[in-house]
């Protein structure tokens, strides 16, 4: 039996049903309501609080690639509840920048050169949509802005690689005649695109999935990292895998 993409679609859709039923499915769950409430605060808050403690956090961490020094998050905490929206000014940001180091002063430098968070939000956006970014590097972008109500950004990291190259939705869904599916641009572009065609009207958690590939990554991520699933890891379990009969990858080790 050869690769079907649409045979794809209907199993990659009972394998998220699963996932919303099975061991894993509070914490997924819990992410998803997550990114529904940052949405939501963020639009009745544009200097959210919540906001700035994420950005912070992914400034010092360089988006999640170092782990956070001893006394990170109380030090961060107790900044924002003595500053909180009044960051900007001369003092603050002086105390800022020693909390995330000299060596990122730029980017609260620019952060702060924002009105408010949320024009800083949308203004993120509009760069991510011409591949640039400020502040933030390009995953911590990709992040942040899908936490925070812009669904169509996938963080994209090796998990997703991995797994939108091994089923197939890179082969079947990429935009160009010459994609590269070591651009991540372009694996972006693939599983935007079968989010699209073949999501379409499929909802999770009152989210439809057809206009949101960054909450498909997080059943992807789920599904794949080693803190969850880790069936298509690094070293993919395709016994274990309710997807092997329609997987490209799997598919192709077995003929």
């Amino acid at each position: 039996m050869g690769f079907d993409i649409n045979k794809f679609a209907g199993e990659f859709k009972n394998t998220i049903g699963w996932m919303l039923r099975d061991s894993y499915a509070q914490e997924i769950k819990k992410d998803l309501q997550l990114f529904k409430n940052n949405k939501n605060i963020i639009d009745a808050y544009p200097d959210s609080v919540e906001a700035l403690r994420v950005i912070i956090e992914l400034i010092k961490t360089n988006s999640w690639r170092l782990k956070k020094p001893a006394q990170f998050d109380s030090k961060r905490d107790s900044f924002i509840n003595r500053h909180a929206t009044n960051f900007r000014t001369a003092t603050a940001k002086d105390e800022l920048i020693k909390l995330v180091g000299d060596r990122r002063r730029k980017n609260i430098e620019q952060l702060s050169t924002h009105s408010t968070l949320k024009q800083f939000t949308n203004n993120l956006y509009d760069l991510a949509k011409q591949g640039k970014t400020e502040v933030l590097g390009e995953k911590g972008r990709d992040n942040y802005l899908r936490d925070f109500g812009y669904w169509d950004r996938i963080p994209m990291d090796r998990h997703e690689m991995r797994f939108i190259i091994r089923s197939g939705i890179y082969h079947a869904c990429s935009t160009k005649d010459k994609s590269d599916h070591l651009e991540k641009s372009d694996l972006h572009a693939a599983l935007t695109s079968f989010c699209t065609k073949y999501l379409k009207g499929y909802v999770a958690e009152e989210i439809e999935l057809g206009g949101a590939p960054g909450i498909v990554d997080i059943f992807i991520w789920s599904f794949s990292a080693e803190d969850r699933y880790n069936i298509c890891g690094a070293s993919p379990k395709c016994e274990e895998c309710s997807l092997k009969g329609v997987c490209l990858y799997a598919l192709t080790s077995s003929s």
